[in-house]
Protein backbone atom coordinates (compact mmCIF):
# COMPACT_ATOMS: atom_id res chain seq x y z
CA UNK A 1 0.00 0.00 0.00
CA UNK A 2 2.56 2.07 0.91
CA UNK A 3 4.69 1.63 -2.69
CA UNK A 4 1.58 2.05 -4.59
CA UNK A 5 0.69 5.37 -2.71
CA UNK A 6 4.36 6.37 -3.17
CA UNK A 7 3.97 5.72 -6.97
CA UNK A 8 1.37 8.15 -7.06
CA UNK A 9 3.37 10.89 -5.14
CA UNK A 10 0.81 10.34 -1.91
CA UNK A 11 1.26 9.27 1.56
CA UNK A 12 -0.94 6.78 2.85
CA UNK A 13 -2.55 9.78 4.98
CA UNK A 14 -3.04 11.36 1.99
CA UNK A 15 -4.51 8.28 0.67
CA UNK A 16 -6.51 7.69 3.59
CA UNK A 17 -8.20 10.89 3.90
CA UNK A 18 -8.59 11.54 0.11
CA UNK A 19 -10.36 8.41 0.07
CA UNK A 20 -12.28 8.28 3.11
CA UNK A 21 -10.52 5.19 4.87
CA UNK A 22 -10.59 4.53 8.74
CA UNK A 23 -6.75 4.81 9.49
CA UNK A 24 -7.56 1.71 12.46
CA UNK A 25 -8.61 -0.65 9.05
CA UNK A 26 -5.42 1.00 6.87
CA UNK A 27 -3.35 0.01 10.10
CA UNK A 28 -4.97 -3.37 10.59
CA UNK A 29 -4.14 -4.26 6.60
CA UNK A 30 -0.47 -2.95 6.85
CA UNK A 31 0.16 -4.70 9.75
CA UNK A 32 -0.72 -8.14 8.94
CA UNK A 33 -3.90 -8.37 11.02
CA UNK A 34 -6.20 -8.16 8.75
CA UNK A 35 -5.30 -10.72 5.95
CA UNK A 36 -8.95 -10.36 3.58
CA UNK A 37 -10.11 -7.14 2.81
CA UNK A 38 -13.30 -6.20 2.31
CA UNK A 39 -14.06 -5.14 -1.36
CA UNK A 40 -15.21 -1.69 -0.35
CA UNK A 41 -11.97 -0.93 1.49
CA UNK A 42 -10.14 -1.72 -1.31
CA UNK A 43 -12.39 0.28 -3.90
CA UNK A 44 -11.77 3.40 -1.05
CA UNK A 45 -8.10 3.04 -0.98
CA UNK A 46 -8.66 3.13 -5.38
CA UNK A 47 -10.55 6.22 -4.70
CA UNK A 48 -7.89 7.69 -2.72
CA UNK A 49 -5.36 6.91 -5.22
CA UNK A 50 -8.07 8.11 -8.53
CA UNK A 51 -7.45 4.79 -9.71
CA UNK A 52 -9.82 1.77 -10.91
CA UNK A 53 -10.09 -1.40 -9.37
CA UNK A 54 -8.95 -2.85 -12.59
CA UNK A 55 -5.88 -0.70 -12.38
CA UNK A 56 -5.60 -1.81 -8.81
CA UNK A 57 -5.09 -5.56 -9.52
CA UNK A 58 -3.91 -5.33 -12.85
CA UNK A 59 -0.67 -3.77 -10.99
CA UNK A 60 2.37 -5.86 -11.22
CA UNK A 61 2.16 -6.86 -7.36
CA UNK A 62 -0.98 -9.39 -8.38
CA UNK A 63 1.17 -11.02 -11.46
Amino acid sequence: MKELAAEHNMTIHQVIQKGGLNQATISELMSGRTKHPKVSTIQKFCNGLNISLNDFFNSSRFL
